[in-house]
């Protein structure tokens, strides 16, 4: 477990750093059209890395539940965060196409409601990892109160 969590941390650390470090540099110091043909092969090749990382971690959760002393419930838990972690980051890369459209059409209305959903979902997707982060490290033995103790 404590091999999941580190890499569980390590991915969120990788798109948080991808999110709040990358893109700006990238928009501060880059011209704008550089920037831009930059961003778009950026943010096709991060979400793939979250989706595919979040379909990971998922299928492991899944097949370590079968073999977890955590009870089903917590498990069910686990692997239900897993996927709405991963579903945020699907439908955020199923919305860029329609982000560059509405970019390349100068449509800025669609563009910024495109733009803040997208934000919106990328967001919730790692609050949910972050939830994640926390309901695995509360079940570390020694940590959870809802194992049966020896008497």
């Amino acid at each position: 477990m404590a091999t999941y969590i580190s890499l569980l941390a390590s991915y969120l650390g990788a798109l948080i750093f991808g999110t709040a470090a990358v893109a700006p540099i990238a928009v501060g110091t880059l011209p704008e059209a550089a920037a831009a043909l930059f961003l778009r092969r950026y943010w096709v090749a991060c979400y793939r890395f979250a989706v595919i990382g979040g379909l990971l971690f998922a299928g492991t959760a899944a097949l370590a539940s079968t073999v977890s002393a955590v009870p089903s419930r917590y498990a069910l838990l686990l692997v239900s965060l897993a996927g709405l972690m991963t579903l945020c980051f699907y439908v955020a890369m199923t919305l860029i196409p329609k982000i560059n459209a509405a970019r390349d059409t100068d449509d800025s209305d669609g563009f910024e409601r495109l733009h803040r959903l997208n934000v919106s979902l990328v967001s919730g997707g790692m609050l949910v990892t972050l939830l994640l982060l926390a309901a695995l490290i509360y079940v570390l033995p020694g940590q959870f109160t809802f194992w049966p103790t020896a008497s």
